[in-house]
């Protein structure tokens, strides 16, 4: 009997031994099932483009199964905030847009999420200048043409900016304020077409935008670029904001591969690797480069430090333009 029980035991011990080993094995073999990859914007756009490039990418680094699911509405925020809620099992990524860590929770109510606390940085991937764009007709040549005349005649002159509170319209507000330029805002909500369209019309007399897809325009001369918040790859001709005097005038769109908070440190080991192996292939670069991105990685405590430090320079300046949703 008391052999039997000594048995009993030993058996319930190897159970136990085996049970603990379960999650780790899973992890092992992760991924074991459709990993979800949430792109909180709408299909057909450039960070669209760039999970589907990062999905494949994955399948072939992880040799699993990774699939882009679309959701978009708020600037974002609804995507940010479904995988903020996920678990952190490693089976919910998110490729955000950059408003979404770091200007959308400044202004926006319905944000149900920290940036700083909810995430996993995977890393960040590439970026996007903006850029101040005046009609192909328009009598301004250079960035201090249009300074130089909104200065003389405040609110004679105007820009479209893609809705409140985007970096669009934040380096507006940062170019008046470095400048004393006396720019009209008009805020779209219809997103870059519509602003592009009316810029090419003569509709509007300057706009600032996010530089994805508008290289074409440039280069057939229906719209002029003034100035970027970096320099344009194949337009060396158009100057930095910093090289005409207005170093603040430096927000650009990056996009921030995330994982919901508490991912397990061996399943972010499999990931991080491989986002990082994705991005830098010259392939993808060329890719991202016909998009209007540039691969600019950063590892995930760069990452997290770069999403802190905008949102700790966002948060005083949407204060200053009574945009601020919270204290």
């Amino acid at each position: 009997m008391a052999e039997n029980r000594r048995l009993w035991g030993v058996a319930l011990l190897a159970a136990a031994a085996c049970a603990a080993a379960v999650p780790a094995l899973a992890q092992d073999k992760y991924p074991s099932r459709p990993v979800k990859i949430v792109v909180a914007i709408g299909p057909g756009s450039a960070t669209d483009s760039f999970a589907r490039l990062l999905a494949e990418g994955l399948r072939t680094e992880l040799k699993g199964d990774f699939i882009v699911e679309n959701k978009a509405g708020a600037g974002g925020v609804i995507g940010g905030n479904f995988i903020a809620r996920a678990a952190p099992d490693g089976y919910t990524l998110g490729v955000l847009h950059s408003s979404v860590v770091t200007t959308s929770p400044v202004v926006q109510t319905s944000v149900q999420y920290d940036p700083r606390k909810d995430f996993t940085y995977l890393g960040n991937t590439v970026s996007n200048p903006v850029v101040l764009l005046v009609p192909g007709a328009s009598p301004f040549k250079k960035l201090e043409d249009l300074v130089d005349a909104a200065r003389k005649a405040p609110g004679k002159y105007n820009t479209g900016i893609i809705g409140m509170g985007s970096h669009s319209h934040f380096n507006l507000e940062l170019l008046k304020e470095s400048s004393g330029a006396g720019l009209t805002r008009v805020p779209y909500s219809g997103g870059t077409s519509q602003i592009l369209a009316d810029l090419v019309g003569n509709q509007v007399d300057s706009a600032s935008l996010i530089w994805a897809g508008l290289g074409e325009f440039v280069k057939d001369g229906r719209v002029r670029a003034l100035a970027a918040t970096s320099q344009l790859k194949d337009f060396p001709n158009v100057p930095t904001f910093e090289s005409k005097g207005y170093p603040k005038v430096h927000l650009e769109v990056f996009l921030a591969v995330v994982a919901p908070a508490g991912l397990p440190k061996e399943i972010s080991d499999k990931l991080v690797p491989a986002i990082e192996r994705i991005v830098k292939k010259p392939e993808n670069e060329e890719t991202m480069s016909r998009l209007g991105y540039r691969v600019n990685y950063e590892p995930p405590a760069k990452a997290a430090q770069t999403v802190k430090e905008e949102l700790d320079f966002v948060a005083p300046l949407a204060r200053q333009l009574g945009l601020a949703a919270k204290e």
